[in-house]
């Protein structure tokens, strides 16, 4: 989900604005091209390669409406933003496959204390300073959400298949003095996973 690249923003003063899905509306306020793009392939911002660094220091925003009533979810609306990234920044793509290291997200021994979704139609996942919040999210889209503090990709490999609202507070990584514990350490004893 676009959502993950909040943390990116968030530790350079940038507080983003953008919607979830499904929805009839997509808006993103503030954004940097790079996430744009890594909005409309649906990777990570870190992987978006190839384009200058200073790109990131002009900040777009995109605001459309879908005619009448429907509803997109973000598999719909990512071929929109791909075609609107290629066609007003003249981006030409390609997708690479590299074998890069990270997580594998398993359920800890006492097995998950995670609470079951309130049932919002809505999913919707951030990173704030000093944790993780998701409503109505599967484990999978929440790995996503989990690789910018691991600063590394997270695989799901629990097995779960509902839809959770999720609450993780940790220490941030520059921060360990905090009174909150790590975030290994959070998401296995708040989370029961590991």
């Amino acid at each position: 989900m676009v959502e993950n690249h909040s943390a990116d923003l968030l530790a350079r003063g940038i507080e983003p604005s953008l919607n979830s899905f499904p929805a009839n509306r997509v808006f993103y306020h503030d954004m940097p091209l790079r996430i744009l793009i890594a909005a409309a392939y649906g990777v990570d911002s870190k992987n978006v390669v190839g384009i200058p660094e200073l790109v990131d220091e002009q900040l777009y925003d995109i605001d459309a409406k879908v005619e009448g009533d429907r509803q997109l979810t973000y598999e719909q609306v990512k071929p929109l933003l791909q075609n609107l990234v290629a066609e007003r920044f003249h981006l030409a793509a390609h997708h690479e496959t590299k074998l890069i290291s990270g997580f594998a997200l398993v359920i800890a021994k006492g097995g998950p204390k995670l609470q079951p979704s309130k049932g919002e139609d809505k999913r919707y996942g951030q990173a704030v300073p000093d944790g993780l919040q998701a409503w109505n999210s599967t484990i999978k889209a929440f790995s996503g959400l989990l690789s910018i503090p691991a600063r590394a990709p997270v695989v799901d490999k629990t097995g779960l298949t509902g839809h959770y609202d999720i609450h993780l507070s940790y220490a941030p990584a520059d921060d360990p003095d905090l009174p909150v514990p790590s975030l290994f350490t959070a998401l296995q004893k708040q989370l029961g996973l590991k």
